[in-house]
C-alpha cells in the first residue's frame, strides 16, 4: 500500500507525516507545489522535501544512501566499499549509472545493505535475529540526524512487514503445532491437482487420528493433550519430505499430501512409518504416553479427482481401520461408501438401543483347573436389534467407545452383572466372582471408584464378587492414576485382572506395580498354541511370570482337548472357553449352576 508525506500546514520545517493512500478521499491543487491532501476527517499539505522520498518510495526499494541520493536498491549491481562507489544496472562500468562518490556515506551503504539483506526472507542471510542486534549497535553508533531518520524507517517498515507476514502465516498455520492449517492445505491441494493433470502425475492422501486420545485429555488434561499434540507434529515434521505436506485438520486429526508418487505403493509405505513414530512413549511429567494411529488412504485419480471426493474417501477409510481396533492403515475401497452408511445408521440405533432394552448380559464360565469348577464367570453384553438380530460386539463396542456411549452402557453392564451375581446367591448357589469388561473412557471417568463403590452397596453385593476387567492399553495410559486407582479399588476388597496381556506394551516391572489379582493371556496366543513354537514359547513365558509374580493365569478362549492339555501341563491356573462353554443367557447359566457342570480334567 503506498505512504504519502504530509504536513498539517504546509509550511517548511513543519512535523511530517506518512498516511496510507487508502485513506485518501481526494486531492486537491491549490497553486504549483502546494496539493491539499483529503481524508474523511482531516486535510493535509503535501510534502515535497527531498528527506521524505525515501520513506514515500521505501516499499518500491528506494534507499537514502546520503544527503543527495537514494537509491533504488533493487538495481544495485555492486558496491565498491573502497571508493564508496554504488554502481547501477550496466554490466560494463564505463557505462554504470553511479552514486556519487563524493557524497556517500560508506559505512551508511554497508549498514543498509546488511539491514536489508538480514531482514528480506528471500535472502541467503535473511536473520532477524542479527537484524534487531545490528539494528541497535547501528543506532547506538551514528550520530547524524538525517542517517538515523534513514535506519529509523527501515526498521518501522521492517516491523510492519513482519507483523504482516505474522498475521499471514496465522492465517495459514495451526496456532498449537505450527503445521500447515486446513486452508493452507485446501490451497496446496488445488495447486497439486493442477500440476497432476498438466503431467499427468498421481498423488495420495493420508488421514490419521490418534486412537483413545479423549483418555489422554479427559484424564491428564487439555494441556497434556496439547504437549502430545505438539510432540507428535514435530516428528511428523522430520519424516514429510520437503515436496509433500502435512497438516492438522483439527483436534488429533493429520492429513498427509504426498505428491507426485511413483506407485501406490509408496502411499502404504509411508503410512507404516507412522507407527513408528508412536512406537516410542511421549514422556510428560515424568509419565509414559502410549498411542495409536488409524490411517486411510486414498489415491489420484484413482479415488477421486476432485479435493473434496478425495478427502472424504481417504476419512472413510481411515474409520474402516477405527473399526478393525486401530493402529493400522486401510486404502480406501467403493464398498467402503455402504459401510459408512452402514456405520451412520449403526450409530444412530445403538444411541437409542439402551433405552429401548436391546441389549442383555450373557455369561461365560471361568474353570479352575484344579478341580474343573466354576469358580466365576465373565459378563459379556449383546446387542439384539428388532430388525437385525444380534449386532456382533466386535462392531458395536468401537462405535460405542468413539462416540462416548460406552460410559452409560459399560455402567449399565456392570449394574446389572452385579444384581444377577447377588440374585444367584440369594437363591443359594455358592458364591461366584462375575468379571466385568472396562473400557479405558469408563476407568478414566472422574469418580468411577465412587461409581464402583455406589454400585455395590446398592446391589448389596461382596466387593470381593466383582473383578474388573481392563485391556493392557488401558493400562499404559496414564500409569501413575491407573496405579492410585486400583489401589482404591483393592482397599475395597474388587479384584482386578489384565485383559488381552501380550498384546500391547507391558513390561514385568510395570505389571508388578499395578499388582493385579489375575493375568489373563489373550485368546490370540492360544489359538494356535499347540502347533505354533512362537506362541508356545509366549504362553508358557506368561504363565511363569505370573507364578513368579503370585498371581493366578487365566487363558481365554480355549478350544480344544489339546490347548487344555497344553495349558494344564504348563501350570495354568484358570481357563475360559468353548471347551467348556460358550457365553449363554442368564437363565441358561443358571442351569449349569443347578446341574453342578465340572471340566473333566485327567
Amino acid at each position: 500500500m503506498q505512504k504519502i508525506p504530509v504536513t498539517r500546514d504546509g509550511k517548511r520545517g513543519s512535523e511530517i507525516l506518512i498516511i496510507d493512500s487508502s485513506e485518501v478521499v481526494k486531492i486537491d491543487k491549490i497553486r504549483d507545489r502546494e496539493i491539499i491532501v483529503h481524508t474523511k476527517e482531516h486535510q493535509y499539505y503535501l510534502d515535497f522535501s527531498f528527506d521524505n522520498l525515501e520513506e514515500w518510495l521505501f516499499e518500491d526499494g528506494f534507499r537514502l544512501l546520503d544527503n543527495a541520493n537514494i537509491v533504488n536498491m533493487n538495481h544495485v549491481a555492486e558496491y565498491d566499499n573502497k571508493k564508496g562507489i554504488v554502481y547501477l544496472n550496466k554490466q560494463d562500468r564505463q557505462k554504470y549509472k553511479m552514486a556519487s562518490a563524493a557524497r556517500i556515506h560508506r559505512e551508511h551503504v554497508e549498514n543498509v545493505i546488511q539491514l536489508i539483506s538480514t531482514s528480506d526472507p528471500s535472502s541467503a542471510e535473511h536473520n532477524p535475529r542479527k537484524h534487531d542486534q545490528l539494528f541497535e549497535k547501528i543506532i547506538s553508533e551514528t550520530q547524524d540526524g538525517q542517517l538515523l531518520r534513514s535506519y529509523a524507517t527501515i526498521r518501522a517498515v521492517n516491523e510492519r512487514k513482519r507483523a504482516e507476514e505474522k498475521i499471514v502465516h496465522m492465517a495459514y498455520h495451526d496456532a498449537l503445532t505450527n503445521l500447515p492449517n486446513r486452508l493452507h492445505f485446501d490451497q496446496r491441494l488445488k495447486r497439486s491437482f493442477v500440476e497432476a493433470e498438466r503431467t499427468g502425475g498421481k498423488m495420495a492422501i493420508i488421514f490419521f487420528d490418534l486412537d483413545r486420545f479423549k483418555v489422554i485429555n479427559d484424564t491428564l488434561g487439555h494441556h497434556v493433550g496439547d504437549l502430545l499434540l505438539h510432540a507428535l507434529s514435530n516428528k511428523l515434521k522430520e519424516y514429510v519430505l520437503d515436496k509433500d505436506l502435512v497438516a492438522r485438520f483439527g483436534g488429533d486429526e493429520f492429513i498427509v499430501l504426498l505428491s507426485n508418487i511413483s506407485s501406490n505403493d509408496e502411499a502404504a509405505q509411508f503410512a507404516k512409518g507412522i507407527p513408528e513414530l508412536l512406537k516410542e512413549p511421549f514422556i510428560f511429567e515424568n509419565q509414559e504416553l502410549f498411542v495409536t494411529a488409524s490411517i486411510g488412504i486414498s489415491l489420484y485419480p484413482n479415488d477421486g479427482t476432485d479435493a473434496e471426493t478425495l478427502l472424504k474417501n481417504a476419512d472413510i477409510a481411515m474409520y474402516r481401520s477405527k473399526e478393525k481396533g486401530g493402529n493400522s492403515y486401510h486404502y480406501y475401497h467403493p464398498e467402503m461408501n455402504k459401510r459408512s452408511l452402514h456405520r451412520l445408521s449403526l450409530e444412530i440405533n445403538l444411541r437409542k438401543a439402551l433405552e429401548r432394552n436391546e441389549f442383555h448380559v450373557y455369561y461365560q464360565p471361568f474353570v479352575d483347573l484344579s478341580h474343573g469348577r466354576i469358580f466365576g464367570m465373565e459378563a459379556l453384553i449383546r446387542w439384539f436389534h428388532p430388525e437385525w438380530g444380534m449386532v456382533s460386539p466386535a462392531e458395536f463396542i468401537p462405535l460405542a467407545e468413539e462416540t462416548g456411549l460406552i460410559i452409560p452402557i459399560g455402567n449399565w453392564v456392570l449394574r446389572q452383572a452385579c444384581i444377577q451375581n447377588k440374585k444367584w446367591q440369594s437363591l443359594g448357589h455358592e458364591p461366584l466372582r462375575v468379571s466385568v469388561n472396562i473400557s479405558a473412557i469408563q476407568f478414566h471417568q472422574p469418580q468411577f471408584v465412587q461409581i464402583i463403590e455406589d454400585t455395590l452397596e446398592e446391589t448389596g453385593l461382596d466387593p470381593a464378587l466383582l473383578c474388573l476387567e481392563i485391556t493392557e492399553n488401558v493400562a499404559m495410559t496414564n500409569v501413575p492414576y491407573i496405579i492410585e486407582t486400583m489401589q482404591k479399588l483393592r482397599s475395597m476388597g474388587v479384584y482386578i485382572s489384565i485383559d488381552d496381556f501380550g498384546t500391547g506394551y507391558s513390561s514385568f516391572s510395570y505389571l508388578k506395580r499395578f499388582r493385579v489379582h489375575t493375568l489373563k493371556i489373550d485368546q490370540s496366543f492360544i489359538r494356535d498354541v499347540t502347533f505354533d513354537e512362537e506362541n508356545a514359547a509366549i504362553v508358557t513365558a506368561l504363565i511363569a511370570m505370573a507364578q513368579q509374580l503370585k498371581i493366578k493365569s487365566l487363558a481365554e478362549g480355549v478350544e480344544t482337548k489339546e490347548q487344555l492339555d497344553f495349558l494344564i501341563m504348563r501350570g495354568c491356573n484358570e481357563i475360559q472357553g468353548y471347551v467348556f462353554s460358550k457365553p449363554i443367557s442368564a437363565d441358561d447359566f443358571e442351569i449349569l449352576l443347578k446341574e453342578n457342570k465340572q471340566l473333566s480334567i485327567v
